[in-house]
């Protein structure tokens, strides 16, 4: 291939997969439409909370559902960075238990819409229990309430969330121990459950992709001492770029190296075929989580977290609001009208639509210039992405609201999701 038959080449390449990247962030996080401040509730509707009989709760989900960067101090945030070793092992740093921000040593931060669902039913530690972990995906929330599930997942889902767990919880001795205690409680919860609300999704499709493709040219590289080296140097190089929010730069290395260990098919097909298979992962266990809860217990409210999209406020210039943050809502949409619509197990769950949550502000144009060029582009991303304090009271509250109503009321219009 001549050098400018190449330049043409990825050139149209960086543009498709763009535009994959993009529409593949837009199930970044799960919300809740609503506009009202949290308040005391009067006496009636007490009464009524307590007419509904909750008195065993399990949540399952990943960080939009634990709190995490839940008050985050501003220096947090500034100096928050991704690191990846050379397993492709992604870490994130851990909350600090002095201050707000979610704690992973805990499964969940006070003001997170679980904790405040459980308040609101009056139910203590011993009643109810949130499953929700950082980075987890559908497979791994599946994992986690039906054990035998993992036998039924190919090698590609298998390695992923074994990686997941791994990740979280620091040793893949420590990640199984982890995840068999939840798997356990799942267990023994699961029976007489009053309610069981579920929020997941997005990092099948952010993630999982990632991790399909830092593989595919792991292997290619296997055995050639070179083409290993150069793998290794252009993953740091990749992740500085997207650390500047850079993935013009990110996926032009990415191709390029790809093309010379002799692997450009192989990733592109592994990067396409990874985000395929993230939205019907969603569906596929959304249907599996649902059947499961059934199959052992039949009087549970079940409840679903619909999606938002988490960066329609992110504006670098006034072409990218259309670019990035408008267009990202379409595959949004696509999922909530599965969830509210489509889904044949429509029947056997509340919905609620929670595109409008409260989110921490993004910087402004004019202080995204100052603060990419320090490296603080994934610290604003990840506190301004996850709901605030007012969108967890948001999302509880469209919860509460959803019990209350009749039974099949709750499915809206396809109109009303557009």
């Amino acid at each position: 291939m001549t050098i400018s038959k190449s330049k043409r080449f990825f050139a149209a390449l960086l543009a498709m997969v763009m535009m994959m990247v993009a529409c593949s962030i837009s199930l970044l996080a799960f919300a809740v439409d609503g506009e009202e401040e949290g308040t005391a509730l009067p006496v009636d509707q007490i009464e009524s909370l307590e007419n509904l009989n909750i008195h065993s709760y399990m949540h399952f989900g990943d960080s939009m559902s634990t709190g995490y960067m839940l008050g985050a101090t501003q220096g947090e945030i500034d100096s928050f960075g991704v690191n990846i070793d050379d397993n492709f092992n992604m870490s994130f740093p851990k909350g600090n238990p002095n201050t707000t921000t979610h704690d992973w040593a805990n499964p969940y931060t006070y003001g997170s819409y679980p904790s405040l669902i459980a308040d609101a039913f009056g139910l203590d530690n011993s009643q109810w229990y949130s499953f929700a972990r950082e980075g987890l995906t559908t497979n791994d929330v599946h994992r986690i309430l039906d054990p035998s599930f993992y036998s039924r997942m190919d090698d590609q889902g298998k390695r992923n969330s074994d990686q997941a767990f791994n990740t979280l919880f620091g040793t893949e001795a420590q990640g199984r121990q982890e995840l068999a205690n939840m798997q356990a409680k799942a267990q023994a919860m699961l029976p007489s459950a009053d309610l069981i609300t579920v929020g997941m999704g997005p990092n099948d499709i952010i993630f999982s992709p990632l991790f399909d493709v830092l593989f595919v040219l792991k292997d290619a590289a296997a055995g050639n001492t070179l083409y290993a080296q150069l793998v290794g140097n252009a993953t740091k190089s990749i992740v500085t770029a997207m650390g500047g929010y850079d993935l013009a730069a990110a996926y032009s290395t990415l191709f390029s190296v790809a093309d010379v260990v002799g692997a450009l098919p192989e990733v592109v097909s592994a990067l396409m075929l990874s985000i395929v298979r993230g939205y019907m992962s969603v569906q596929q266990n959304w249907e599996g989580v649902v059947n499961y809860i059934r199959q052992y217990n039949q009087h549970a409210a079940i409840v679903c977290v619909g999606g938002y999209n988490a960066t329609k406020d992110l504006q670098f210039a006034d072409i990218d609001m259309i670019r990035i943050g408008k267009g990202m809502g379409i595959f949004t949409t696509i999922m909530n009208l599965y969830w509210a619509n489509t889904c044949p197990l429509r029947d056997q769950y509340y919905f609620v639509d929670i595109r409008n949550v409260d989110l921490p502000p993004w910087p402004t144009m004019v202080e995204w210039p100052g603060k990419i060029a320090a490296g603080q582009f994934f610290g604003y991303f990840m506190a301004c992405s996850h709901p605030s304090y007012k969108g967890h009271q948001q999302i509880a509250d469209a919860i509460l609201d959803a019990l209350f109503q009749e039974e099949g009321t709750n499915t809206l219009p396809v109109s009303s999701l557009i």
